[in-house]
């Protein structure tokens, strides 16, 4: 098993609403995420560090897949392609990721 985490920071200065909508996107897209093994969960950062510290994240994605093959298929997706398309690259600054063994 496979998990993918996301990390996102988006541009600054923050518009009004911005981290409110770039969570509602990623929970859309969370709603049915293609190829996911289990759910995918979303956070949204909760303030407690100075936002303004490039070190801080504003939101989160989580999700496993069976393989590192569906995970690559999951990359090339229409909906994946369309999110990073048209959500991450013209509101995000920048994003990090991590694909990490959980198998047991």
């Amino acid at each position: 098993m496979l998990s993918h985490t996301v990390l996102f920071r988006l541009r600054r200065p923050l518009g009004e609403g911005d981290k409110e909508k770039l969570v509602a996107a990623l929970e859309e897209f969370a709603a049915e995420a293609p190829l996911a093994a289990g759910p995918a969960i979303v956070g949204a950062d909760l303030g407690l560090r100075d936002a303004a510290n490039p070190k801080v994240a504003d939101a989160s994605l989580s999700t496993t897949f069976a393989d590192a093959d569906t995970f690559a298929r999951y990359l090339a997706h229409p909906r994946h392609v369309a999110l990073v398309k048209e959500v991450l690259e013209p509101s995000c600054e920048g994003w990090l990721s991590v694909q990490a063994d959980v198998s047991a």
